[in-house]
Parts: C-alpha cells; sequence; structure tokens
C-alpha cells in the first residue's frame, strides 16, 4: 500500500499559460482525524523531471514516518495552512511559533507578507534555531542563528551580507517580542533579543555616473528613452516614482515642480510611498521641463503616463532597469551600474554645484541629511575652482542630436568653456565642449 505518492494539478501562470503544479498525496490520520485521510499538499515547485527528482527522496521519507507514526506536515510543508490549523495550539518551539505568527500577519501588503514569508522560511524555519523551545530561548539563540546565517552561503558561492542578515534579524526581532509579550518567554530571562545588536556593515561606497558619462547615456538614446534617463539623473526620483508619473496631476510646467505622489509597485500603481517624506515636490530643472514638454507630444494623448508602452499602460521597473538601460550603457562605453545609480548621480551632481545638503535632502525624500553627508561626503567638498556649472551641463545635454549609429568621441568636461548650442546645420566633428556633440547628418539614425 502506498502512503504517499506524487500528483500534477494545472494553474495558470502570471504570463497567461497553462502549467502544472507538483503535489504531494499521502494518507495520514492527523491529531483531530478520527480515521486516516487523503491530504494533498503544493510542493511550489512546477512539475517537471528535475523537481521530481529533487523531491522523490523526500518522498520515501515522508512515507517512512507515515508508517512510523512519527510524520510532521509542518515539517515538510510549513505553508500549507490546513497543515497549520492541524498544529495551531501547540506552540512549543520557536518554528512553531513563527508559524502561527505567519498566519496572523495582517495590515500588510501581499508584496510585504510574502517578503516576510520567504524570509522565515528560508532562514528560520530551515535552520536548527526553529527546533529550539520558545520558553528557553535566550540571546545566545539568536547570536549562534546570525553565526550560521555568516557562513551561509547561497546560489552562485556568495554569502550573505550584513544588510541582508540585519534585515532577517530585524524580523525575528519583531517576531520574538510579540511571543514575550504573550508570555511565551519566562519574564524573569528578559527580552532577549534586545541584548543582540546589528551586525556592522561596510562602508557604502557609490559609483555615481560622472557628467561625462552621463552625456554619453544621453547621447546613445532619443525619445521616451533619453527623457527618461534624463529625469532621474536631473531630479534624483526612484524609478518606481517616476514611472508612475501622470501628465495632468503630477507635472506643474508652470511652477516648474514634480508632484510625488504615488509610486509603481509590480506594475500596479500604489499611493504608498515608501516613506513619509517621499511625498514631495521635486523641481523641475530646465532640462528636464524641455524633454518632458518634448515627449508630451508624443505620449500625452494615447496615456495619462508619462513614460509609457505602446498600449498606453505604465513601463515597469524590472524591464527597464535590465535589457533597454544595459543595451544603453554599453552602447556609450559607460562601465556597467544599475538604473538606480542615476539616483546617486542627481546626488552628487548637486554636491558639485553647491546645492545646501538640507535641499538635496529633501528633493531625494530623506528624513534628514546624515546619509547624505556619510555616503556622499566627498563630493560636498568640491573646491569652488571645480564646481559645477549645472546651467552649461543642463545646455550641453539640450544641445544633444539625435542618437547615432557610433558613439561619438565626446570630449571631456571643462568648466571653464561656455557651452556651444547645436545646430543640425553644422557639420561637427565631436571636437570641442560638450555642448558641440553632435553627429555628421549621415550618421544620424532613429533608434
Amino acid at each position: 500500500m502506498r502512503f504517499a505518492r506524487f500528483e500534477s494539478t494545472p494553474y495558470r501562470a502570471a504570463d497567461g499559460s497553462v502549467r502544472r503544479r507538483l503535489r504531494v498525496a499521502f494518507l495520514w490520520k492527523g491529531p483531530e482525524d478520527s480515521r486516516p485521510r487523503r491530504y494533498r499538499e503544493s510542493t511550489r515547485l512546477d512539475d517537471n523531471r528535475a523537481n521530481r527528482r529533487l523531491w522523490s527522496a523526500k518522498l520515501k521519507e515522508i512515507e517512512s514516518e507515515i508508517v512510523a507514526h512519527s510524520f510532521d506536515p509542518i515539517r515538510w510543508f510549513p505553508w500549507s495552512r490546513r497543515a497549520t490549523d492541524q498544529s495551531a495550539a501547540r506552540v512549543e518551539t520557536i518554528g512553531d511559533f513563527v508559524r502561527q505568527y505567519l498566519q496572523e500577519l495582517a495590515g500588510l501588503r501581499e508584496r510585504t507578507r510574502e517578503e516576510y514569508r520567504f524570509i522565515f522560511e528560508a532562514h528560520v524555519l530551515a535552520s536548527k534555531f526553529a527546533l529550539v523551545p520558545l520558553a528557553e530561548l535566550d540571546d545566545g539563540h539568536i547570536k549562534r542563528l546570525i553565526r550560521e546565517l555568516e557562513l551561509k552561503q547561497i546560489p552562485g558561492g556568495r554569502q550573505l551580507q550584513a544588510s541582508t542578515i540585519n534585515k532577517i534579524l530585524a524580523r525575528i526581532r519583531t517576531m520574538v517580542s510579540v511571543a514575550f509579550d504573550r508570555g511565551l518567554i519566562a519574564r524573569e530571562r528578559g527580552n532577549p533579543v534586545l541584548l543582540v545588536k546589528n551586525l556592522k556593515k561596510p562602508p557604502r561606497r557609490v559609483e555615481p555616473f560622472t557628467p561625462d558619462e552621463l552625456l554619453r547615456i544621453f547621447a546613445a538614446t532619443e525619445g521616451q528613452q533619453r527623457t527618461f534617463y534624463i529625469t532621474l539623473a536631473f531630479t534624483g526620483l526612484r524609478p518606481s516614482e517616476a514611472l508612475a508619473l501622470c501628465w495632468d496631476r503630477h507635472l506643474d510646467f508652470e511652477r516648474e515642480l514634480i508632484l510625488i505622489r504615488q509610486q509603481l509597485v509590480d506594475g500596479e500603481v500604489s499611493e504608498n510611498l515608501k516613506t513619509e517624506r517621499s511625498l514631495r515636490d521635486v523641481r523641475m530643472f530646465r532640462s528636464v521641463k524641455i524633454a518632458l514638454a518634448s515627449l508630451a507630444m508624443q505620449n500625452r494623448l494615447r496615456s495619462e503616463f508619462v513614460f509609457c508602452n505602446r498600449f498606453g499602460k505604465p513601463l515597469t521597473e524590472a524591464w527597464q532597469g535590465d535589457a533597454p538601460w544595459r543595451q544603453t550603457v554599453a552602447g556609450a562605453g559607460v562601465p556597467y551600474r544599475v538604473l538606480y545609480n542615476l539616483r546617486h548621480s542627481y546626488t552628487t551632481l548637486m554636491l558639485m554645484a553647491g546645492k545646501p545638503i538640507q535641499w538635496i535632502a529633501h528633493q531625494l525624500g530623506h528624513v534628514g541629511v546624515k546619509k547624505i553627508d556619510e555616503v556622499y561626503g566627498r563630493w560636498s567638498n568640491t573646491p569652488d575652482e571645480e564646481k559645477l556649472d549645472l546651467e552649461r551641463f543642463f545646455a550641453a545635454v539640450i544641445a544633444l542630436p539625435r542618437a547615432i549609429q557610433i558613439r561619438p568621441n565626446l570630449p571631456k568636461f571643462c568648466p571653464s568653456e561656455k557651452a556651444k548650442v547645436f545646430d543640425e546645420s553644422e557639420n561637427h566633428d565631436f571636437t570641442g565642449t560638450y555642448g558641440s556633440a553632435g553627429a555628421p547628418a549621415g550618421n544620424r539614425t532613429r533608434t
């Protein structure tokens, strides 16, 4: 008689295709069952040969535990609501309480709830820490878990960074504090998380794009893509904030302001911004204003969103940060950095131009100036003779021609020379200052 076997069930994926999910069906008599019942639990994996091979040893072990009357469904299927309900009243170990805690999460976005679930399942329930009796928990158990996380290897042979471990520890702190407040941890021991400190993170290093690199990036694109990169680099918006901008509600061309009131999360517009300070009005510099006004002739009639696809829907951050961005950086001949680096570049440009740090913090949506001073301190000490002339730099950006197939040999930025406005009637040879960057008429092409 088979006590456990594989089953397959169809489901519709996010892309609309129909796939099959691998499930484990087993015959088991639970604590509240009067007789053995057939249970069907998902492995949360697609049904294919590789995943069946991965679960084949587990299937044999499940069957042997059922025969030996030592089977615990929570051990094998911690994400299962039915398995959790069978043991809801039993809270003996950290793992027991974690499963109950995950069922009680409320008032969170679905994405945040899934992040919590992933953290606990991958780093807590999969550890010996989950077997520690809750009543005996002390700071030593948590510190040993931290050490285990430091030594843990993730796919690719890499180790968890200190910042990632601190995020995991933050979730554990909240969970343990809830258990302590409920009296599940001995009061005389005190709250153990109070004796555990975060790991020290190495100094954060940012590699913003230089003015020369930014001009090369802008020159390698045109139309909506160029406007998108100019907007990020000269406003400091997060990509998710820029992609949620609407023409009528968020762009004030008369006062030259961009109103940040929403962001794009998993392709959906949300008014829940990252922080309270993220609700702000950002200055629209001249180069941004001209770029957006030019884009309005292309997009405004077909969509309410400033940056949209051919169907009028907002662009997605995941896609914009992948293929289009990689192709642009490669075409510009610039060392690759992620799209978010345009926000870092905005900060350094403003510091190099001598803008007040408090003003920059407000534009970025930061609570204070501490982060800017710590991360971007070396740019805030730019000598007066090396200050960036923003107006001249913006004029050079405005003067850029259409995208070209052959990357121009743009010169280095020289603060002492004046920008020359691009004239399409001239035959440029890519010499001079930024403002004279252009392409011969025969080389200009639309991309």
